[in-house]
């Protein structure tokens, strides 16, 4: 039988990104971004996690299906509640549920993190950032 290491009153619990970045597992899914949206600090490829019970709040990030294809929009309150298009900025009418439209955005989910592939240095030079 040996003595205790002395180091063992500094190990520290296993980080698990799961309890860290989702609150719902039963709402919570993962996406990959299709595209670079610079304006978004969203790169192609990028790891994005979906809480799909939360409400958005000013400024949120949304993932809209868009006819069968998934979108990001921002959500904004001022003046109206309304989505605004990320490569555009152009505003967009917000769904409702007593509205009879057809061209409506339903809302998937709320991006709530946005997980990059730091490797590619890709901001470096972008002058939105």
């Amino acid at each position: 039988m040996g003595f205790p290491s002395p180091a063992a009153d500094y190990v520290e619990a296993r980080l698990s990104l799961d309890e860290a970045l989702i609150q719902k597992p039963a709402a919570t899914y993962y996406m990959r971004a299709g595209e670079t949206i610079y304006r978004c600090g969203i790169m192609k490829d990028a790891l994005l996690v979906i809480d799909s019970s939360l409400k958005p709040c000013d400024g949120s990030l949304l993932i809209c299906d868009c006819n069968g294809e998934f979108k990001v929009k921002r959500y904004r309150t001022y003046p109206q509640p309304h989505l605004e298009n990320v490569a555009n900025g152009r505003k967009e009418r917000l769904p409702g549920n007593d509205e009879g439209i057809s061209g409506a955005l339903p809302i998937f989910g709320v991006i709530t993190y946005i997980i990059n592939d730091a490797r590619s240095g890709e901001f470096d030079d972008c002058p939105v950032m």
